[in-house]
């Protein structure tokens, strides 16, 4: 749903307004989260995971595509990171969440407890909301769509961008589909200590955000982006030849420091991409990929649990996100286009 959903959403975003989606998005989350409490059986998972799919597919292109409208000319990258420290944040917070509230309430409780941080975060959204700048009308969103498809998507770096989201999301369905499997089953760790290791890759890829931001401002995207896939290289291979709870904290928090400098530097790219009016259209673009690779990926981890050790999946992983090394080399470097607004 996400895959289908991306790039009609952003559409949709662009001709009614970007900053009109975000309060629909924070109730639509809200009453998935209550939704998933209610469920008399695992039939209804599959209306309720639709529903949360179609919310989450709009959040994230209209809300990266706010920020990067937002960055002042030559402080794309230091702009995005400040953006992406919020989603840092959350990801710190919301395993730490998760450790405590576990011991204290059953499943049906948590997410109805956990139902009002969208509507506690639309609050100050609603407060700094301004209506007048940030509507397109229909005419502007067909002419971006076409600007997109004309122009941008099969430029080169959103060639690389793409692959570098495949190749990222895909091995990264591994991760999230059989860390937790792993963890629990080799290492015979409790679901609270699971989600204390999470929380350890959340402080790091929080730290790294807005650093990482200000370098590629610096230096470019290139080295970051390299950086960024040696790291995850090294995590799957630790997580793959781990044998005690120690590895298992490195890899992590190493993994949160590519996580961030990848993130960061693949959105300000992205922006640089982006001709003005058809950002949301390209995040929408981008975050498909993304979602193909990760419904791939999960699928595939599935599968080869089947017939491989989870450790020799770990390391098929490694391998994939080792490819976005090549690809990198292959991002031109005259598309910093804030640089040149600003000579100009």
């Amino acid at each position: 749903m996400a895959i289908a959903a991306k790039i009609p959403l952003g559409i949709l975003s662009e001709r009614v307004g970007r900053w009109s989606i975000i309060p629909a998005i924070a109730i639509g989350q809200t009453a998935s989260l209550l939704l998933y409490s209610i469920v008399p059986n695992t039939t209804w998972f599959y209306p309720i995971r639709i529903f949360h799919a179609l919310t989450l597919a709009a959040l994230f292109p209209t809300a990266v595509a706010i920020a990067l409208d937002l960055a002042p000319p030559g402080k794309r990258g230091e702009t995005t990171g400040k953006f992406l420290t919020s989603i840092g944040v959350a990801t710190l917070f919301g395993p730490f969440l998760c450790f405590f509230l576990v011991n204290y309430v059953d499943y049906v409780q948590l997410f109805r407890l956990v139902s009002i941080i969208p509507l506690l975060g639309l609050a100050p959204f609603l407060l700094i909301r301004k209506k007048s700048s940030h509507t397109l009308s229909t005419k502007e969103g067909n002419s971006s769509l076409l600007v997109f498809w004309k122009d941008i998507a099969f430029s080169q770096n959103m060639l690389v961008l793409n692959y570098l989201s495949i190749a990222f999301s895909f091995a990264n369905a591994f991760f999230t589909t059989l860390f937790a499997v792993h963890a629990r089953n080799n290492f015979l760790l409790g679901p609270s200590v699971i989600a204390l290791l999470f929380g350890v890759k959340g402080i790091t890829n929080m730290l790294s955000r807005i650093p990482s931001g200000k370098l590629l401002d610096k230096i470019g995207y290139r080295w970051p982006i390299y950086l960024a896939f040696t790291m995850y290289t090294l995590t799957y291979l630790t997580i793959s030849e781990a044998d005690n709870t120690h590895l298992l904290i490195f890899a992590m928090a190493i993994q949160g420091l590519a996580h961030g400098m990848k993130a960061v530097a693949e959105w300000s790219l992205l922006g640089d991409c982006s001709p003005s009016g058809t950002e949301n259209i390209t995040a929408a673009y981008l975050g498909t990929t993304h979602s193909i690779g990760a419904a791939l990926g999960a699928v595939a981890a599935g599968a080869l649990s089947i017939i491989l050790d989870i450790q020799t999946i770990f390391k098929l992983a490694s391998l994939i996100v080792l490819t976005g090394l090549l690809a990198a080399t292959q991002i031109k470097k005259t598309g910093d286009l804030s640089h040149q607004s600003a000579h100009a």
